[in-house]
């Protein structure tokens, strides 16, 4: 009878059993019918495509940028270094190489969590998983979505190899900001490629999988070397490196600095490109179209200048106690008015207008605004030598003598302006080269009433700057232009009279290699190689012994050039060159406040342009009397000796003055006259300007 009952007993248990195993059963067969019809087909898996960007290179061929909604750039798993791969698996899923996609004691432990808690917030997902989840689902924390990347997990693993799983995880897995993908992160945080990375920086990128912005190695250092460490332990721990090649690790350094792929240097030119492509070729195929796009950035040259010229600006800043100052405003914030002292620069090469570096702004984070290319600031006596070429055609020389005393004519607005020098003097009967030289105001307005408001119409149309004249304060700058648009004139002196256009980018590549298009050199003819010759004897003599003396500072080749200031010096400029590069540099309040009479910019000249010459020459420095960097004399200019004081040729003595041979002054035995000709000033400006 009790063996009946035991019988029975047993009987039912296995019944119970039975119904709780098909019901089970019957959960898990429903639960993955359920779900499974909103998975993925296998197909889908295999068709995958991972969206690519679109690449940016130096001049030097350095990737410097990725146009991208999510900046990835595709790698092989060959290309990694092992002991990434390493760090990655002990770190993510030990049991990677063993399980079929997931770890089933660590899902179940999870998933009984999630429901005792009731908050979903357990992880244990393989890397399996996480591929899963990355490329098909949403990062939602429910079971339903747990339910689906275990089960996309299955498929997964039937159809790739571990290898290929990886190389997708590498390829996709999230590292902060827009950056997706081993090589971007890589490129980004340590400005080499993913193949290029050491075990320490290995063990960073993987450590920073888990929490990628909380773990930023630029912002966070301090925490993500903690980080780094633990990934370092883990492997030691496992056998992975050596006692010796942790402890090496260990004592590595974070990061370089300046090693990021990005440089803020470089953020105005990206930006600036950025705009033409994707007008050109749209957002969808900028930004995931994968196209490589070639620019004539030199991205060493960007980041010295731009250093260069904050640190100069600063300085000025501290010197003069200004109220506002870029150091007293956050790195992070974000599209201000910025009320610190502006500034910019463009740097590009004579003979192509291939633009190497520029410079829109002191931060592009404070202020997206690209002062070289948008704004529109006075040039001041910068814009002398514009129209002091017409001038030269119309038959001035150097030796061409006006007086320079006080005039009064009526201004742009209508009422009587008396234009004066910046010392606040006058200088009496002078030579068009010492006029020039110390940028005599007064001179340079009765040229420009000379020549008459059509012919500096033209002049400024000529030279790229499109501007109609109505009124003669525009002989000192008062007519706002485009900075890089007066830099690039000015490439008209060393090109022999030739203008040449800025030029951004060297040709653009689809993602097979074929190319879409070829940066175009645009050259215009302004005037003649024997006029251009003579303006730029006379701008070197600004640089040797005039207003702009102080751009030879840290610097041994020859250089033209002229400064500027506008009216209450909202604005100061220089704008030099050698035969091969054009070097304009700026700076001004973006409120057009006045600034500081020594915030000048010829000083940092001469030792950005230095960098630039090096770079040109594979890190060393040619002879001060390197061809490539000296002033040819075309056919047609000679040389005479003149009186210094009368301008017309000397019988005796004198000194030694440069004319186009047609048009050299006669000599004159009266020294009580001065060599007038063309220009109608004479002793009596009064009496002229009737």
């Amino acid at each position: 009878m009790k063996k009946r009952l035991k019988q029975q007993r047993l009987g039912k248990i296995f019944t119970w059993i039975a119904i709780a195993s098909c019901i089970v059963i019957g959960i898990v067969v429903g639960t993955i019918w359920f779900y499974s019809d909103t998975l993925p087909p296998t197909s889908e898996l295999r068709n995958f495509t991972m969206r690519s960007g679109s690449e940016v290179y130096d001049r030097s061929g350095n990737m410097v940028y990725l146009f991208a909604f999510e900046k990835r750039k595709l790698v092989s798993l060959k290309e990694l270094p092992p002991y990434l791969v390493n760090a990655l698996v002990v770190t993510e899923d030990k049991s990677f190489y063993r399980h079929f996609g997931i770890d089933i004691f660590g899902n179940i432990r999870a998933l009984v969590v999630d429901v005792i808690r009731m908050d979903f917030s357990q992880g244990a997902s393989t890397i399996t998983q996480q591929m899963a989840r990355n490329m098909f689902l949403t990062l939602d924390k429910r079971i339903s979505r747990k339910m689906k990347e275990i089960l996309l997990a299955f498929r997964i693993e039937r159809e790739f190899s571990k290898d290929e799983i990886l190389e997708i995880y590498f390829n996709k897995i999230f590292w902060g900001g827009q950056l997706h993908g081993i090589e971007a992160a890589a490129l980004n945080y340590f400005g080499k490629h993913a193949s290029e990375l050491t075990l320490a920086e290995s063990a960073t990128l993987v450590g920073m999988i888990q929490r990628p912005n909380y773990y930023n190695p630029i912002k966070y250092p301090e925490r993500t070397i903690a980080r780094r460490d633990r990934v370092l332990k883990r492997m030691k721990d496992a056998r992975k490196i050596s006692k010796e090649e942790y402890e090496l690790a260990l004592s590595a350094p974070l990061r370089r600095e300046g090693s990021s792929m990005r440089q803020a240097a470089s953020d105005y030119f990206i930006e600036h490109i950025r705009v033409y492509l994707e007008r050109k070729y749209g957002t969808d195929r900028l930004f995931e179209g994968g196209l490589r796009i070639y620019t004539t950035l030199d991205q060493d040259l960007a980041v010295y200048a731009d250093s260069v010229l904050n640190n100069y600006l600063t300085t000025i800043e501290k010197n003069h106690n200004y109220s506002n100052k870029m150091s007293s405003i956050s790195a992070s914030s974000y599209d201000i008015n910025t009320r610190y002292l502006q500034g910019g620069l463009v740097l590009m090469e004579n003979d192509t207008g291939y633009v190497r570096a520029m410079i829109g702004g002191r931060n592009f984070t404070h202020s997206k605004f690209n002062r070289m290319t948008q704004a529109k600031r006075q040039p001041g006596s910068a814009i002398k030598p514009i129209y002091y070429t017409a001038a030269i055609e119309k038959g001035y020389t150097p030796a061409t003598v006006i007086n320079d005393a006080r005039i009064s004519l009526t201004g742009g607005d209508g009422k009587a302006w008396t234009p004066s020098n910046y010392s606040k003097k006058y200088y009496g009967y002078s030579r068009m080269r010492t006029a020039l030289t110390h940028s005599y105001n007064i001179w340079a307005v009765k040229t420009a009433i000379d020549l008459g408001l059509d012919t500096l119409t033209d002049a400024f149309n000529r030279f790229g700057l499109g501007r109609r004249v109505t009124d003669y304060s525009a002989a000192l700058g008062s007519y706002e232009v485009t900075p890089i648009n007066l830099i690039s004139a000015y490439t008209t002196f060393p090109n022999m009279g030739t203008r040449v256009s800025p030029v951004f980018i060297s040709r653009v590549e689809d993602l097979n290699g074929k190319v879409l298009e070829r940066g175009i050199t645009t050259k215009s003819r302004v005037t003649s190689p024997q006029v251009s010759y003579i303006m730029t004897s006379m701008l070197q003599s600004v640089t040797t012994s005039g207003t702009g003396a102080r751009a030879r500072n840290n610097y041994q080749y020859q250089v033209a050039g002229k400064t500027g200031t506008s009216s209450d010096h909202r604005d100061a400029w220089f704008i030099g060159y050698n035969p091969k590069f054009t070097l304009g540099i700026w700076n001004g309040f973006d409120s057009n406040a006045s600034i500081s009479s020594s915030a000048v910019c010829a000083p940092i000249w001469g030792q950005i342009m230095t960098r630039c010459i090096k770079l040109d020459n594979g890190g060393r420095l040619p002879g001060s009397d390197n061809p490539r960097y000296s002033f040819k004399r075309p056919e047609g200019i000679v040389t005479r000796m003149i009186n210094p004081r009368t301008g017309f040729l000397a019988s005796s003595g004198g000194i030694e003055e440069y004319f186009i041979e047609d048009n050299i002054p006669p000599a004159m035995s009266d020294t009580l006259q001065f060599n007038f000709y063309p220009t109608r000033w004479g002793f009596n400006d009064e009496l002229e300007m009737n």
